[in-house]
């Protein structure tokens, strides 16, 4: 029973070797027929070597180069201008030509981008350090001729040297540059191919586009090396046009405004004068720490609109100072009358403003108990100071709205 049993076992091990080496699976090829495609791309990467550039080393290779923006913005604190959309090039390589006849007539393929050669074309004012993948790994189109199109998707982060004296109805100019990291123009020339185009997908809260993306060509030599390196530069124009920074900074401006200017048409002996002018310098302050965290610390453009409230802020304070005088001239009984000088020069100003200078030439008649000369004197001399600081303020509020706003 031994024997048997362990006959069997051999019989069912050697049909199983005879079936695995013999059967349908072993030594048959795919299942699937090889297209024309399949072969092409079998002939043409045959010994072909992707970091190698498709010339000899003594002619020149041309990058016909576009762009295509569909999104834009600016990161103010760190000064980065952003663009989203895809490049265009197209080159010629001699080494991926093919006879369509041979091939069923095909005269396209589509291949990943990694296995041929692509020109080295890297953004010079990159923002992103080290990082220079700006584009997506889409197929490339090459063409029975050798032409190689490819259109990947595109993510640029720049260097902007940005201006905010004019925030928020500022213009912003940046520029993206690109050219190849290791060719000179001897053997990769860098051309323009058609006009910049815009395609915006979604628009932007805050920025627009104005005027068209201007390109331009340059060849820049080096003091190190005689030969030429091309780059090509896009310039582009944004306006901020945000409703929601001037509904924020532009009406409290002008509310800030009114308030300090009401505050001289209280009345003289009035103390609320100066709790107003403290409730004003509360909410510029708040306003000014707002901007400090909204804003770049931008050497030399410093915004026009900060400026306003900071210098508000000094003539509130200096509002306060005149509340304080006049309200000591006004609410003080005087035992002294008004100096001559002081008097002289209300009395030359007073009729600017609307007090006249007889009220600088008090006289008692009648019986009825009125102030003293020298207490008239002076309540009407803080009138004219509260009057003439009004009027002051008006032309400087104005000067200053019609340089800021």
């Amino acid at each position: 029973m031994v024997n048997n049993g362990l006959a069997k076992g051999i019989f069912l091990a050697s049909g199983l070797v005879i079936f695995l080496s013999f059967g349908p699976a072993a030594g048959q090829g795919p299942k699937w027929t090889p297209t024309f495609a399949d072969t092409l791309r079998k002939d043409i990467l045959r010994d072909y070597d992707p970091t190698l550039r498709p010339s000899q080393y003594y002619n020149v290779t041309t990058v016909e180069t576009g762009i295509t923006l569909t999104h834009v913005e600016i990161n103010e604190l760190k000064s980065i201008f952003s663009v989203y959309g895809w490049m265009k090039f197209t080159w010629n390589d001699p080494k991926l030509a093919w006879d369509p006849a041979q091939y069923g007539n095909l005269d396209v393929i589509r291949m990943d981008p990694t296995i041929v050669w692509r020109p080295d074309v890297m953004l010079y004012n990159n923002a992103g350090g080290s990082d220079n993948h700006h584009y997506g790994p889409t197929n490339v189109l090459i063409y029975n001729t050798g032409k190689v199109l490819w259109v990947p998707p595109t993510e640029f982060h720049s260097f902007c040297e940005l201006n905010m004296r004019m925030w928020p109805f500022d213009y912003q100019k940046c520029m993206i540059k690109i050219g190849s990291w290791t060719f000179d123009g001897f053997k990769l020339n860098l051309t323009i191919s058609g006009e910049p185009e815009r395609h915006i997908m979604l628009k932007n809260s805050e920025w627009k586009i104005v005027g068209n993306i201007v390109s331009e060509r340059h060849d820049t030599y080096y003091a190190c090396c005689k030969e030429p390196y091309p780059d090509i530069t896009y310039n582009v124009t944004l306006q901020r046009h945000s409703d929601t920074h001037r509904n924020i900074v532009v009406i409290p401006a002008l509310v800030i405004m009114i308030l300090a200017l009401s505050v001289f048409w209280l009345p003289l002996q009035s103390g609320e004068r100066i709790v107003m002018n403290g409730v004003i310098s509360l909410m510029i302050t708040i306003f000014l720490v707002y901007f400090a965290q909204l804003l770049p610390a931008i050497s030399g453009h410093t915004p026009l609109i900060v400026i306003f409230f900071s210098n508000t802020l000094l003539l509130t304070a200096f509002s306060t100072i005149v509340s304080v005088v006049v309200l000591n001239t006004a609410k003080s009984k005087h035992e002294t009358s008004l100096p001559a000088l002081w008097k002289r020069i209300a009395s030359a100003v007073g009729p600017f403003v609307g007090v006249g200078s007889k009220h600088f030439r008090f006289t008692d008649k009648g019986n009825v108990a009125i102030e003293s000369n020298a207490n008239h004197e002076w309540v009407k001399f803080g009138l004219v100071l509260n009057r003439l600081s009004f009027v002051v303020y008006c032309v400087v509020f104005v000067i200053c709205a019609a340089y800021n706003l």
